[in-house]
């Protein structure tokens, strides 16, 4: 990619974010998380283990979606999203020792039907 290029992405990036309603920047997170999870697949397929990608895919888990869950307003939901995510922690976790591109799908399958109901409420259906 040309400098240019990342660098109009890096600003349509920033665009979408300091435009975009909470639930916008929830399925903007899952979407970088799905991105990294398939990046670290493919580093996997390669022999090597996907540690740059696993850590970012990791951090939007923690910063993302753990952080912004509200235990006060969400109940029963909050609770069960965090053993999901936590799940999900463990299973990256594990996938990058064990080189299995199984494990890394695993999450993808699990997160997937979550990113599509937050699509499915979101105020922009034309989300990617």
């Amino acid at each position: 990619m040309t400098y240019a290029a990342k660098a109009y992405s890096d600003s349509a990036a920033q665009t979408a974010v300091s435009s975009a309603d909470s639930r916008e920047l929830i399925i903007l997170v899952y979407e970088k998380i799905f991105e990294h999870l398939r990046a670290g697949k493919i580093e996997i397929r390669e022999g090597k283990y996907g540690i740059n990608f696993f850590t970012k895919a990791t951090d939007l888990i923690n910063l993302g979606l753990l952080a912004s869950l509200d235990y006060q307003k969400g109940g029963d939901i909050s609770k069960n999203l965090k053993i999901i995510y936590e799940w999900s922690l463990k299973m990256i976790n594990e996938a990058r020792i064990n080189k299995s591109e199984d494990q890394v799908q695993a999450v993808i399958e699990v997160l997937m039907p979550l990113y599509e109901g937050w699509v499915a409420i979101s105020p922009k259906k034309n989300i990617r």
